[in-house]
């Protein structure tokens, strides 16, 4: 794949996942109390909890941030005064990044269907952070978790930390 195909490829994916985050985020009404019901054929019902609230915010947040580093990162590599190296750089940059955002998805799918639907992922080249929505973990739990990460990213076991969230 040559370079401003994997720029464009990385602001689509960027773009994508901030627009799924802006519509799973306003189709929650606004009221702010322990629990809002979010109205969708799949979960008619259903409430979502402050905890749920804690992942989509999250989720939120570390798409904002990534389509802001992606676009700085897509200036600096179309900015004719920038030398060569910073502009190689900045798509280095820019490929790490959309991998460990397909990663982070890839995982947090991955510990839906395997019975985990609460959790964000946070990957970095040398260690992977699961926030769990659970207030405890049993042993085979926790190593499914572990396994699951070190299947999508490659890392080690004890590269890969658990937190529990309630």
């Amino acid at each position: 794949m040559k370079r401003p195909q994997m720029i464009r490829f990385a602001a689509f994916v960027t773009v994508l996942a901030v627009l799924l985050g802006y519509v799973v985020y306003h189709r929650a009404e606004t009221n702010t109390s322990v629990s809002t019901a979010i109205a969708t054929p799949s979960n008619a019902g259903t409430k979502v909890t402050g905890l749920e609230n804690y992942f989509v915010n999250y989720r939120l947040q570390r798409d904002r941030m990534m389509s802001q580093e992606i676009a700085t990162l897509k200036n600096i590599a179309n900015n004719p005064g920038i030398s060569q190296t910073a502009k190689d750089q900045a798509t280095m940059t820019m490929v790490a990044d959309t991998q460990e955002l397909k990663h982070e998805t890839q995982i947090e799918g991955l510990l839906s269907a395997r019975g985990f639907p609460l959790t964000v992922v946070t990957v970095t080249p040398n260690r992977v952070d699961v926030v769990v929505g659970a207030k405890n973990l049993t042993n085979t739990q926790v190593a499914r978790i572990a396994d699951t990460a070190t299947q999508v990213t490659g890392l080690a076991p004890q590269n890969v930390v658990i937190f529990p969230k309630t």
